[in-house]
């Protein structure tokens, strides 16, 4: 399946509607002197690199990222990353993956409440990917997508999201404003 939220298709963060990154207590270090405070951008999870620690920490167990597609698209199923296999899980990282979540399609950025496209449970310990099917019975050709994490597994601190995919069609030759007949 195609994937429109990757870096490398063209899609891109927009920073002004996405949650803050969380500045945590893991530091960069020279000769035993903290330098400055280490977090990962949000740009993370549009890259496909998924090896344990890359991921997107935000602060506490709810937070958004808003994400400018490459082109237009007919949304299908999102695919989740938590990223670190299950014979790996600790802890940690399973109280700090996204629980509940809910996934938006937008067509302007302006726009501020956008077509909810459909709310999923993502469930850690098993597959590090999970692809949930979204409902589109109103949904259109979209050029944004919204990822609201609604909580997580517990972590007080941070939620941490290692990538997000979006499966579709993209709209036939540009374009975008028309809607899908059922």
């Amino acid at each position: 399946m195609p994937n429109y939220a990757s870096k490398t298709s063209g899609a891109a963060i927009v920073r002004s509607k996405t949650s803050p990154s969380w500045i945590g207590s893991g530091r960069v270090f020279w000769q035993s002197l903290p330098l400055v405070a280490y977090m990962r951008p949000p740009e993370v999870i549009l890259e496909p690199d998924n090896h344990p620690g890359n991921c997107w920490p935000f602060p506490g167990s709810q937070g958004h990222v808003f994400i400018k597609l490459p082109v237009a698209v007919f949304p299908t199923a999102v695919t989740i990353n938590h990223g670190v296999p299950a014979a790996a899980y600790h802890a940690d990282s399973i109280s700090s993956a996204p629980k509940d979540f809910a996934v938006y399609g937008l067509q302007e950025e302006d726009d501020e409440k956008g077509t909810l496209l459909g709310e999923f449970i993502f469930m850690p310990g098993q597959a590090p990917g999970q692809t949930f099917q979204l409902k589109n019975e109103h949904s259109a050709f979209i050029k944004y997508v919204r990822l609201q994490v609604l909580s997580n597994w517990g972590h007080p601190e941070y939620t941490c999201v290692y990538q997000f995919r979006l499966h579709g069609d993209p709209a036939p030759d540009g374009d975008a404003r028309g809607k899908l007949s059922a």
